[in-house]
Protein backbone atom coordinates (compact mmCIF):
# COMPACT_ATOMS: atom_id res chain seq x y z
CA UNK A 1 0.00 0.00 0.00
CA UNK A 2 2.74 2.50 0.76
CA UNK A 3 4.34 1.56 -2.39
CA UNK A 4 1.09 3.02 -4.01
CA UNK A 5 0.81 5.95 -2.09
CA UNK A 6 4.44 6.85 -2.77
CA UNK A 7 3.90 5.86 -6.66
CA UNK A 8 1.12 8.55 -6.98
CA UNK A 9 2.98 10.94 -4.93
CA UNK A 10 5.65 10.91 -7.56
CA UNK A 11 3.40 11.08 -10.54
CA UNK A 12 1.71 14.44 -9.09
CA UNK A 13 4.92 16.14 -8.37
CA UNK A 14 5.72 15.23 -11.87
CA UNK A 15 2.21 16.32 -13.62
CA UNK A 16 3.29 19.71 -11.19
CA UNK A 17 6.75 20.26 -12.47
CA UNK A 18 5.21 19.86 -16.28
CA UNK A 19 2.57 21.89 -15.28
CA UNK A 20 4.22 24.81 -13.89
CA UNK A 21 6.42 24.49 -16.71
CA UNK A 22 3.67 24.50 -19.39
CA UNK A 23 4.62 21.17 -21.06
CA UNK A 24 2.57 18.24 -21.71
CA UNK A 25 3.19 14.76 -23.08
CA UNK A 26 2.47 14.02 -26.71
CA UNK A 27 3.77 11.68 -28.75
CA UNK A 28 6.35 10.54 -26.53
CA UNK A 29 8.12 14.06 -25.74
CA UNK A 30 7.47 17.13 -23.89
CA UNK A 31 5.78 20.22 -25.63
CA UNK A 32 3.71 23.08 -24.70
CA UNK A 33 0.13 23.04 -23.47
CA UNK A 34 -0.50 25.51 -26.94
CA UNK A 35 1.51 22.83 -29.22
CA UNK A 36 -1.17 19.87 -28.51
CA UNK A 37 -3.40 18.83 -30.98
CA UNK A 38 -6.98 20.39 -30.51
CA UNK A 39 -9.60 17.69 -29.70
CA UNK A 40 -12.82 19.83 -29.83
CA UNK A 41 -15.07 18.92 -32.87
CA UNK A 42 -14.79 21.45 -35.43
CA UNK A 43 -12.43 23.56 -32.83
CA UNK A 44 -9.28 25.24 -33.75
CA UNK A 45 -6.08 25.28 -31.48
CA UNK A 46 -5.42 28.27 -29.03
CA UNK A 47 -2.99 30.21 -31.35
CA UNK A 48 0.46 30.12 -29.28
CA UNK A 49 0.26 34.29 -29.65
CA UNK A 50 -3.45 34.30 -27.66
CA UNK A 51 -3.22 37.40 -25.57
CA UNK A 52 -4.36 37.06 -21.74
CA UNK A 53 -6.87 39.04 -20.80
CA UNK A 54 -6.38 40.71 -17.36
CA UNK A 55 -8.01 38.20 -14.69
CA UNK A 56 -8.41 35.88 -16.79
CA UNK A 57 -6.70 32.20 -15.60
CA UNK A 58 -7.48 29.74 -18.15
CA UNK A 59 -7.31 29.60 -22.23
CA UNK A 60 -9.16 29.38 -24.10
CA UNK A 61 -11.25 32.02 -21.95
CA UNK A 62 -14.42 31.58 -20.09
CA UNK A 63 -16.98 33.93 -20.29
CA UNK A 64 -17.98 32.42 -16.36
CA UNK A 65 -15.16 33.72 -14.11
CA UNK A 66 -17.28 31.09 -10.81
CA UNK A 67 -16.72 28.12 -13.79
CA UNK A 68 -12.83 29.07 -13.93
CA UNK A 69 -12.52 29.35 -10.06
CA UNK A 70 -14.22 25.78 -9.69
CA UNK A 71 -12.11 24.06 -12.55
CA UNK A 72 -8.72 25.72 -10.80
CA UNK A 73 -9.66 24.47 -7.42
CA UNK A 74 -10.34 21.09 -8.49
CA UNK A 75 -6.52 21.22 -10.56
CA UNK A 76 -5.28 22.58 -7.25
CA UNK A 77 -7.00 19.86 -4.97
CA UNK A 78 -5.53 17.38 -7.38
CA UNK A 79 -1.66 18.41 -7.41
CA UNK A 80 -1.88 19.38 -3.42
CA UNK A 81 -3.84 16.05 -2.49
CA UNK A 82 -6.90 17.47 -0.83
CA UNK A 83 -9.88 15.72 -0.68
CA UNK A 84 -12.39 15.91 -3.07
CA UNK A 85 -16.32 16.18 -2.73
CA UNK A 86 -17.80 13.27 -5.39
CA UNK A 87 -16.64 9.48 -4.64
CA UNK A 88 -15.98 9.07 -8.67
CA UNK A 89 -13.74 12.11 -8.58
CA UNK A 90 -10.40 10.78 -9.68
CA UNK A 91 -11.58 7.76 -11.40
CA UNK A 92 -9.63 6.19 -14.59
CA UNK A 93 -11.50 7.90 -17.19
CA UNK A 94 -10.68 4.85 -20.43
CA UNK A 95 -11.58 7.36 -23.51
CA UNK A 96 -13.99 4.70 -24.45
CA UNK A 97 -15.41 6.68 -27.71
CA UNK A 98 -11.60 7.99 -28.97
CA UNK A 99 -11.91 11.86 -28.62
CA UNK A 100 -8.55 12.20 -26.64
CA UNK A 101 -5.51 11.14 -27.99
CA UNK A 102 -4.74 7.46 -27.64
CA UNK A 103 -3.27 6.67 -24.36
CA UNK A 104 -2.60 3.85 -22.23
CA UNK A 105 -5.55 3.14 -19.47
CA UNK A 106 -4.88 5.31 -16.81
CA UNK A 107 -3.20 7.90 -17.98
CA UNK A 108 -6.73 10.20 -17.50
CA UNK A 109 -8.55 10.29 -14.96
CA UNK A 110 -11.63 12.49 -14.33
CA UNK A 111 -13.67 14.66 -12.03
CA UNK A 112 -16.97 16.85 -10.98
CA UNK A 113 -17.26 20.44 -12.29
CA UNK A 114 -19.78 21.79 -10.36
CA UNK A 115 -20.65 25.29 -10.14
CA UNK A 116 -22.65 26.37 -7.45
CA UNK A 117 -26.57 26.86 -8.38
CA UNK A 118 -27.04 30.18 -9.79
CA UNK A 119 -24.44 30.02 -12.25
CA UNK A 120 -24.54 30.37 -15.85
CA UNK A 121 -25.56 27.47 -18.29
CA UNK A 122 -25.26 29.47 -21.22
CA UNK A 123 -21.20 29.88 -21.41
CA UNK A 124 -19.03 31.30 -23.90
CA UNK A 125 -15.31 29.19 -23.52
CA UNK A 126 -12.98 30.62 -26.64
CA UNK A 127 -15.56 31.42 -29.68
CA UNK A 128 -17.93 28.38 -29.27
CA UNK A 129 -21.01 28.91 -26.73
CA UNK A 130 -22.19 25.71 -25.19
CA UNK A 131 -25.65 25.50 -23.33
CA UNK A 132 -24.99 23.43 -20.27
CA UNK A 133 -27.37 20.97 -18.56
CA UNK A 134 -28.40 22.29 -14.85
CA UNK A 135 -28.59 19.13 -12.96
CA UNK A 136 -30.90 17.48 -10.86
CA UNK A 137 -30.12 17.94 -6.82
CA UNK A 138 -27.92 15.66 -5.67
CA UNK A 139 -26.39 14.45 -9.62
CA UNK A 140 -23.15 15.26 -10.72
CA UNK A 141 -24.03 16.99 -13.82
CA UNK A 142 -22.91 16.61 -16.87
CA UNK A 143 -19.09 19.24 -16.76
CA UNK A 144 -15.61 16.87 -16.13
CA UNK A 145 -12.44 18.19 -16.24
CA UNK A 146 -10.13 15.41 -17.24
CA UNK A 147 -6.22 15.29 -16.49
CA UNK A 148 -4.19 13.19 -18.72
CA UNK A 149 -0.85 12.01 -17.48
CA UNK A 150 -0.88 14.61 -14.82
CA UNK A 151 -0.21 17.84 -16.81
CA UNK A 152 -3.06 17.67 -19.54
CA UNK A 153 -6.34 19.01 -18.77
CA UNK A 154 -9.17 18.88 -20.82
CA UNK A 155 -12.94 20.28 -20.06
CA UNK A 156 -16.28 18.98 -21.46
CA UNK A 157 -19.27 20.90 -20.66
CA UNK A 158 -21.56 18.44 -22.03
CA UNK A 159 -20.72 14.66 -20.58
CA UNK A 160 -17.94 13.75 -23.34
CA UNK A 161 -19.15 14.94 -26.61
CA UNK A 162 -17.18 18.19 -26.68
CA UNK A 163 -13.48 18.45 -24.65
CA UNK A 164 -11.62 21.51 -24.77
CA UNK A 165 -7.80 21.46 -24.34
CA UNK A 166 -7.23 24.09 -21.24
CA UNK A 167 -3.94 25.82 -20.28
CA UNK A 168 -3.67 27.36 -16.49
CA UNK A 169 -1.99 31.15 -17.32
CA UNK A 170 -0.56 33.35 -14.75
Amino acid sequence: MRNKGMRWGLFLAAGLVVAVLGLSVGRGRLVSAQDAAPVVSGQPAVPAAAAVAPGKDLLPHFSDSVRVGVILKIISAVYNGDPLPFSKDGVVFDNREGRLPDKPLGYYHEYTVLPPRGTPYVVTIGEQTYSIEVPPSGNRGAERLIIGGGAVLYYTPDHYRNFIPLQVVR
